[in-house]
């Protein structure tokens, strides 16, 4: 799923020789987690938007060739409406409705005037479209099965439309199953439920549809696998419409009155024959249209494309020479953008476990030592650019959306190696620096959209049985990765759902997992899962939740993060306390306010904001402040602005008006220290120091 990094500009800040997290415990004890040792948080608020902006842009290039994810499934294009509150995104293939405040289990949206137009004049009709609007006029429930990304939901929309003329989506939540009792459906209009990632609800939620339309005029249509059974409402299969047909309908209603020449419509031919999903057609569409406008060669833009990348690669990967070719180009499929020493490094490392295999099993020679960088370059069309004087070199891929198309190759087309590549991409996470644990969590996330269930055996398995913090990190970069591609979104969110209540492992990578595009698509369900940490698992697991609350900061989340950090305080008891005092003292710590990230005294007053700021100002373990640079952090991000914002002036009144004693104390402590330094003015001192002396 794409998400824009959470700072994009500001001063730089020096970069972290390791990950933010460390390692949990020493191999060969007991599973247990320890909270790092505890850096000032402006330096870990720093060095973890640094790694913010680095994954972004590693999932930036990863999916450079791609489509971004906006937390749906089956996305077909990316035309974008506004429905009711949330966003609609369509085309030929499924249409699925983002909602932009977060609901406990589904949203429900109607479709508009102009996305039903839009639909209808691009629909290619089927006979599954035809047989479910039969069926409609007596069936109040009705199953549509069928293969991903085949375009069943705009069949099953038609088809109700047809029948009424109203269409609604329910789109499930995060991770949630709906559950029909909170919904209110209306006579005379039709529904859409999507239930393909979850074949075990259908049973359960079809029979609650059931009884709920007992006495109800109104239609639902369900989504689900493909040659899935039902007693309790009829299964069509759903027959998606034939590649060219959609193409011509899309093509005719973007690039009206134009007409294809012969040669151009014998190689889009060729290329429509190797494409799976209607989005994919329909993107095609898109990419002929915008190239016949601007003149260029059809020729031209296919080339770029990813079968025809792909079939490049193929070919490269089937030259013997250079020897070490194809395992440089492994390396940069998923280190491009790293310096010149660890991508080759990495290469011969993978050779020599290659090497060691085959020589075990076959005895050929040895690999070739003594070929030069500039012949892999070439191979894999990369290049080598300084970074600076002594800096080394960094090398990149000319094309950088060829990095996933030559790890997709080279998963999918040299099964013989797959078990030493598996093998190379452990041992690299596990021994590379920060920079390189993202490149190959992201890689293998990348690989986990080709096979899910493989990469899940092979990868995370093994990571969610360590005791290394690193190697929780790497399965939390490719969970992140995984959840990129909009068909995978809501796997990984099941995913996700059932770590958190696995072991203490799974519940690590959870926390980072969510810290991504992830959690941005289901606060909510982010958030109770790490109420469910804060306040049931001890202190262990406070600070890696404060880091992911701070990433899932942003204008429009920063009342529901308020909201619940209120609750811990309110209902939490201690460990409420001090996992609030965490991680409020992070969002005011926020390095680079945008529009996006607004710091919290640009926001209008939250109603626990007076709560909050009290809470990490007097909270105390063991004698000391749980953030104990929260009063700096009150001056220097807040008493700044006292003079120009109203919020700030509102708030800081109120800090200095509501103290118990202890506190009091330590307010006219601070209040005598920062005047002394001349950090405020004199009237501002006299001013919070008669609010404290009238508390």
């Amino acid at each position: 799923m794409s998400d824009s990094p959470p700072e994009e500009s500001g001063p730089e800040v020096p970069q972290p020789e390791e990950p933010l997290v460390e390692d949990a415990s020493p191999e060969g004890e007991d599973e247990t987690f320890h909270e790092p040792d505890n850096q000032p948080i402006r330096h870990e608020m720093a060095t973890s938007r640094q790694e913010w902006q680095e994954r972004r842009q590693s999932l930036d290039d990863l999916y450079a060739d791609e489509l971004s994810s906006p937390g749906t499934r089956d996305l077909s294009g990316r035309v974008s409406n506004r429905v009711k509150k949330g966003n609609l995104w369509f085309a030929q293939g499924d249409i699925h409705v983002g909602q932009g405040r977060p609901q406990p289990t589904a949203t429900i949206n109607e479709l508009t005037e102009t996305e039903i137009a839009d639909l209808r004049r691009t629909l290619v009709p089927t006979q599954s479209q035809t047989e479910i609007r039969r069926l409609l006029d007596s069936q109040r429930l009705i199953l549509l099965g069928g293969a991903a990304e085949t375009g069943k939901a705009t069949t099953a929309l038609a088809a109700l439309l047809d029948w009424g003329g109203r269409v609604s989506w329910i789109m499930p939540y995060g991770a949630s199953t709906p559950n029909p009792r909170d919904w209110k459906l209306e006579s005379g209009h039709g529904y859409l439920l999507d239930l393909v990632d979850t074949p075990n609800a259908v049973d359960r939620v079809t029979t609650s549809l059931k009884r709920a339309g007992v006495n109800a005029d109104y239609r639902v249509i369900v989504l689900v696998p493909e040659h899935i059974q039902s007693s309790i409402a009829p299964v069509i299969e759903h027959d998606p419409p034939p590649n060219r047909r959609i193409f011509t309908k899309h093509l005719s209603v973007q690039a009206s009155g134009v007409r294809l020449a012969v040669d151009d419509q014998q190689i889009l031919d060729e290329e429509l024959r190797a494409l799976s999903a209607p989005w994919q057609v329909v993107e095609l569409v898109r990419q002929v249209a915008a190239t016949m406008e601007s003149g260029s060669p059809i020729e031209t833009m296919l080339n770029r494309r990813f079968h025809r990348m792909r079939a490049k690669v193929g070919e490269n990967l089937e030259k013997r020479r250079p020897t070490l070719g194809r395992c440089f180009m492994t390396s940069i499929a998923v280190l491009h953008g790293l310096p010149e020493a660890e991508i080759s490094g990495a290469a011969l490392a993978l050779a020599e476990r290659l090497d060691e295999k085959w020589r075990r099993d076959h005895s050929p020679k040895s690999v070739q030592l003594w070929e030069n960088l500039p012949a892999w370059l070439k191979y894999v069309d990369a290049e080598a650019t300084p970074v600076g004087p002594g800096g080394g070199r960094n090398i990149r891929l000319r094309r950088p959306e060829l990095a996933a198309v030559m790890l997709r190759v080279i998963w999918e087309d040299q099964p013989t190696i797959r078990d030493s590549l598996v093998d190379w991409l452990i041992w690299l996470g596990g021994e590379g620096s920060w920079h390189t644990r993202i490149k190959v969590g992201h890689a293998v996330g990348k690989l986990a959209t080709f096979d899910f269930s493989l990469v899940n055996e092979r990868f995370l398995e093994v990571w969610s049985r360590s005791r290394r913090s690193r190697d929780h990190q790497l399965a939390a970069l490719a969970l992140e990765a995984a959840a990129e591609n909009p068909s995978m979104t809501r796997r990984v969110h099941l995913h996700l759902d059932s770590m958190i209540h696995g072991n203490d492992a799974k519940k690590a990578i959870a926390i980072r997992a969510y810290a991504s595009s992830v959690g941005l698509s289901a606060p909510d369900q982010a958030l109770a899962a790490f109420r469910t940490l804060v306040l049931s698992r001890g202190v262990k697991f406070h600070r890696d939740v404060a880091q992911s609350i701070a990433y899932l900061y942003r204008r429009n989340t920063a009342p529901i993060i308020m909201n619940h950090l209120a609750d811990w305080v309110r209902d939490g008891g201690a460990v409420g306390r001090r996992g609030a005092a965490l991680a409020f003292g992070r969002l005011v710590a926020l390095p680079v306010s945008s529009p996006e990230r607004p710091h919290p005294s640009d926001l209008d007053p939250h109603p626990s904001l007076v709560m909050l700021w009290r809470n990490a100002l007097s909270y105390e373990e063991e004698g000391g402040l749980v953030v104990p640079e929260s009063w700096d952090l009150l001056l220097n991000e807040w008493l700044r602005h006292y003079g120009e914002r109203p919020t700030v002036r509102e708030i800081t009144d109120q800090i200095f008006s509501l103290t118990d004693a202890r506190n009091a104390e330590r307010a006219l402590l601070y209040l005598r220290l920062w005047r002394h330094h001349g950090e405020i003015s004199a009237e501002l001192h006299h001013h919070l120091r008669q609010l404290v002396h009238r508390s």
